[in-house]
């Protein structure tokens, strides 16, 4: 007498109603609606933030993607402000290895004078009026990108900083 299954379908329905395999249904379907819920309230989105530094009579903010996906527009906007106004040219130094993660569409104003070096680009430009300055730039983050980066924001005072900001961008797929 043989004891062989008369199919190898036999033992399938045993298997489907075990108490393990229903655990991990039921931990798949809940991580499926944790992902939909996050999606609908939009926290797997663009998260922006503001960083704040004081130094050298300097007071510089920076407007930065914190979290990002590739393809997406994200705000990037630095504003200087000092109390007695500027008197003379503003030079911010930022981080280049930053730009490697953004796609550049404009920026607004445009700077007198660039030079790059020691990792940094040197942005130059004629003093405005007033005692406060922003310098937007129009980005994206470029497809394909998986890899977030760190960067920094300075405001110069000749040779050396006066203030820094430092700052993270997260990509998530």
């Amino acid at each position: 007498m043989d004891s062989r299954p008369e199919s190898t379908l036999d033992d399938v329905g045993k298997v489907a109603r075990s108490k393990g395999v229903a655990r991990l249904r039921t931990a798949a379907a809940s991580l499926l609606v944790i992902v939909l819920v996050a999606g609908m309230l939009g926290f797997l989105g663009v998260r922006s933030s503001t960083a704040t530094a004081q130094g050298g009579g300097y007071e510089l903010d920076l407007t930065y993607p914190r979290i990002a996906r590739a393809g997406l527009d994200v705000p990037w906007e630095v504003t200087v402000r000092r109390e007695d106004g500027f008197d003379e040219e503003i030079v911010l130094a930022v981080d280049t290895s930053y730009f490697e993660i953004l796609e550049m569409r404009g920026r607004l104003p445009e700077p007198s004078s660039e030079t790059a070096g020691g990792g940094l680009a040197y942005l130059t430009f004629d003093p405005p009026p007033g005692d406060e300055f922003t310098f937007a730039l129009d980005v994206r983050i470029r497809s394909g990108r998986q890899r977030g980066e760190s960067g920094s924001v300075s405001v110069m005072d000749g040779e050396k900083s006066a203030v820094t900001i430092y700052f993270d961008t997260w990509l998530v797929p």
